[in-house]
């Protein structure tokens, strides 16, 4: 079949313009079409077409699919070896071209087929005092899809036209920043963050997600601080509970009375969402640091693209913190090992076997609900318990702080680098501040062994808790009235003295009892008395109130201590012996005084029935006796009988020192 045949006489003018080399690539591909049309064993046929010409049978297939259905020559044209001849088109008609484009909120063909429905319905298209004459394919010069392509919106302005300028925001130039010049504790970076698995939670009948608050300091890159509870149902009502505003609370409060702020001033880095600080919040810290402690927020997207366009819903700039947001990449990365993984998308590619997974994790929980509580804990469930959860999280947090196999922007510009020796290939590495505080002679030699082999010095990357550590020794703590004030009287539960300890139970911090020490700066508080208290699950401070509000101070926790840990109990023993030595003090006291009372008595009344002088003093000291004794009793004044009267004429002067027995009774 001559090839030329196969092109569409109105489509000859177009094909001719081709160049030679392109001509003939077209060519071969038309014949080779014919020849599959009638191959008996087409995929063999098309896996040797493709080879001659250079290309996977895949995409040959595509094209021969593609050409069976449109019989279109073009799409055999090679667009890398041949770029058609651009023909100009009025800049009025591309911007209405652009227009149907952004106007259809999935594709251009759509447009492109209502541009020729208009053009072929006689109305007016812009750019075009008159409408323009069918040419090549029954469509005006320079019409075809493939043409008008070239001049479509571009990327980005398809996604600020179809989606909003939040979307415009990866076809915009970045800002780029650095962490060089920054200090520890100038910037804190906030954010919550969704597991990618599930736990199980005692007293919830499904396993749940755990949730977490978290916050980075941006110089050191140092995951310093973390609070992290899971969804809870609410049995009654059903409802599922998610971060709150509190647990962001306790969280700040926790970190500015552990770890501190800079005293040249902290940038705390939030979100508008769940890990928000409010505004009475935000004036709080900046009152209670002396303005050091100031707010920053992302900025918030959602405007509109252009006059005219619906506004979007308002959302964070999840770029403002992209350190974070990094980070917490690598997390979920580290715990992908753990069981009962959700996905990273769990609404679209959760793993199949979570579903068995939660079945049989429902089965067992209710299960529980019929044996004694003591072969209930011997069930082995298909999902972390969510205790067991923060042990492995907290572990993973550690390597992860204290990694130096890492890619940190400005890094060794910041000069967070070590030096670092080793003895031999077997020890371990030491820190070469180690050997410049050895004295001279000392660190000749070992200079002298270690610069014989190559392997024995190192320059390595300080980790960021190493950075995190160094930089944080001058940070400013809260005190414990300042946390107080911080944390707010919404907080506050009543709470009462039992046995000089706070004793009570609270599922959003664990399943055990807690205990603290009903102590403040040494002062005992009263027994079977209602105070107001706070405690705080990050760092399970107990803070506490009276009954008007008044700050009192900081509770010690009183912990439960293993039987098989032997020193543990020891010092806890030691503890209690010490508290009850405190407590005891007041009676103690009292009790020394009675003593010294009853010796110096018995002193006395071994003095006078000894017949011995009794002196003024003593007279007087039994004169006062008696009178504290009638203040006291006064039950006992009639008891008591009068002092006997000097002999008449004789005076004080005259009787001396010495007086009688019964002079004193």
């Amino acid at each position: 079949m001559p090839t030329l045949a196969l092109i569409p006489e109105p489509d000859r003018a177009e094909f001719s313009k081709l160049p030679d080399p392109c001509r003939a690539e077209v060519f071969r591909w038309l014949r080779g079409m014919a020849q599959l049309e009638s191959a008996n064993r087409v995929g063999a046929a098309i896996e040797r077409f493709a080879a001659s010409m250079g290309l996977s049978a895949k995409r040959c297939r595509t094209l021969r699919d593609y050409y069976r259905h449109t019989r279109d020559w073009r799409v055999f044209i090679n667009r890398s070896k041949y770029k058609p001849v651009s023909i100009k088109l009025p800049a009025a008609f591309i911007d209405f071209w652009r227009g149907l484009c952004e106007r259809n909120q999935r594709k251009c063909a759509p447009a492109y087929r209502e541009l020729i429905r208009e053009w072929r319905a006689g109305l007016d298209i812009p750019g075009y005092a008159e409408l323009p004459a069918p040419s090549v394919g029954d469509i005006p010069a320079g019409w075809s899809y493939q043409n008008l392509c070239r001049h479509k919106p571009a990327r980005g302005e398809l996604d600020a036209a179809r989606i909003g300028r939040t979307a415009f925001a990866d076809s915009r130039p970045l800002v780029f920043t650095t962490r060089v010049g920054l200090r520890v504790g100038q910037y804190y970076l906030f954010d919550d963050m969704w597991h990618d698995h599930k736990v199980h939670i005692p007293g919830q009948r499904q396993a749940r997600r755990p949730l977490e608050f978290h916050a980075l300091d941006l110089a050191s890159a140092d995951k310093f601080a973390w609070g992290l509870t899971a969804q809870m149902e609410d049995l009654e009502t059903g409802k599922l509970e998610h971060l709150k505003e509190a647990q962001m609370r306790f969280l700040v409060a926790s970190i500015l009375a552990g770890t501190g702020y800079s005293p040249e001033g902290t940038i705390l880095v939030v979100e508008h969402g769940t890990a928000a600080i409010t505004a009475e919040m935000e004036g709080m810290l900046y009152d209670l640091s002396g303005g050091l402690i100031r707010v920053d927020r992302s900025g918030i997207g959602g405007a509109a693209a252009f006059a005219g366009q619906y506004a979007g819903r308002s959302k964070g700039n999840f770029r403002f913190k992209a350190a974070l947001e990094s980070l917490g990449n690598l997390i979920h990365n580290e715990m992908a090992f753990l069981p009962g993984q959700v996905g990273r998308n769990s609404r679209v590619n959760p793993p199949e076997e979570l579903h068995g997974r939660e079945r049989e994790h429902d089965a067992l929980c209710r299960a529980m609900l019929a044996l004694p509580p003591e072969r209930a804990q011997l069930l082995r469930l298909p999902f972390l318990d969510l205790e067991t959860f923060r042990l492995i999280a907290a572990e993973i947090y550690r390597r992860i702080n204290g990694r130096t196999e890492h890619d940190l922007e400005g890094w060794e510009r910041c000069g967070y680098v070590t030096g670092e020796y080793r003895f031999s290939i077997d020890n371990p590495w030491l820190p070469v501040a180690q050997l410049l505080a050895l004295p001279g002679p000392q660190q000749a030699a070992i200079h002298a062994l270690i610069d014989a082999a190559p392997n024995l010095t190192r320059v390595r990357r300080m980790s960021p808790a190493e950075v995190f550590a160094a930089g944080s020794r001058d940070l400013v703590k809260f005190a414990p009235h300042q946390t107080a004030l911080l944390l707010g009287p919404d907080l506050r539960v009543e709470r009462s003295v039992a046995g000089g300890l706070f004793e009570f139970e609270d599922k959003e911090c664990g399943p055990d009892i807690f205990r603290y020490v009903a102590r403040v700066d040494g002062e005992a508080l009263k027994d079977r008395e209602r105070y107001a208290t706070v405690l705080n699950p990050i760092d399970m401070t107990l803070h506490v109130f009276n009954a008007k509000g008044g700050y009192i101070g900081q509770c010690e926790r009183w912990g439960s201590i293993s039987r098989a840990d032997t020193e543990a109990l020891q010092r806890q023993m030691g503890r209690a012996a010490k508290i009850e030595a405190e407590m005891l003090y007041p009676v103690a006291r009292r009790g020394a005084e009675l003593t010294r009372r009853r010796i110096a008595d018995a002193k006395h009344n071994a003095q006078v029935l000894g017949g011995k002088p009794v002196t003024r003093q003593e007279r007087n000291d039994a004169s006062e006796s008696r009178a504290r004794i009638r203040a006291e009793k006064h039950t006992l004044k009639d008891l008591l009988p009068e002092p006997v009267e000097a002999a008449p004429g004789t005076t004080p002067e005259e009787e001396g020192d010495t007086y009688s027995f019964s002079d004193l009774l």
